[in-house]
């Protein structure tokens, strides 16, 4: 099986004292291009509002704006979707695509669980937020986690807890994820992991 072409957009993010804890916080917060036979799809939209380092990405991959045909976000939380207005002002033929339980600042198409976007089936995976989502790319086994999970120096997490809205939805959300057996897991915090399937499935177990 050859690896699926993604190309992350990675960007930093700093939270003051208090907001996720009682220490200041850095972490990273990534979105994905997808190139495919028609142009490009974008996996969130990172934290700037500017989305310079999508326009950096796309220059990068010989691509532009015009080449965007759509949008799917994981959920709707500032880190995920900051960017969302201007990538929607620069390539306004976007589809946007968001889970049902989650708002935007700007309309979305509804991505049910089972929707195939541009080769991604939406894994509907609410907990973290009501409509958040995972995707799958069924031809490559490369799965988008949005926040469901993370990585941190290579170990698996879910990151801060006052930012999981409903944690039973969470962990069953984690189940379903962990029985696809990924190839790949994409996080929108962290690097990829090795051997991700079992890595997953550890985890889930506790």
């Amino acid at each position: 099986m050859t690896a699926a072409r993604v190309v992350p957009v990675v960007s930093d993010v700093e939270l003051p004292a208090g907001m996720a804890g009682p220490e200041p916080m850095t972490f990273d917060v990534r979105c994905f291009l997808v190139p495919h036979e028609d142009g490009v799809a974008l996996v969130d939209t990172g934290m700037r509002p500017d989305a310079e380092p999508i326009a950096t990405a796309l220059t990068a991959i010989g691509a532009g704006w015009p080449d965007l045909t759509d949008v799917v976000l994981t959920h709707e939380h500032p880190d995920h979707c900051g960017g969302l207005s201007t990538v929607v002002a620069k390539a306004p033929s976007a589809a946007v695509w968001a889970g049902s339980g989650d708002t935007f600042p700007v309309p979305t198409r509804t991505a049910d669980d089972g929707t195939v976007i541009r080769g991604l089936r939406v894994i509907a995976t609410p907990g973290h937020t009501a409509g958040h989502l995972c995707l799958l790319d069924e031809d490559h086994g490369a799965l988008f986690t949005g926040d469901a999970i993370g990585s941190q120096d290579g170990t698996l997490t879910q990151g801060p807890e006052p930012f999981i809205a409903d944690h039973q939805q969470a962990a069953r959300s984690l189940r379903r994820l962990a029985g696809l057996r990924a190839a790949r897991l994409l996080f929108g915090h962290g690097d990829e992991v090795a051997d991700p399937a079992d890595a997953l499935a550890r985890f889930v177990r506790g």
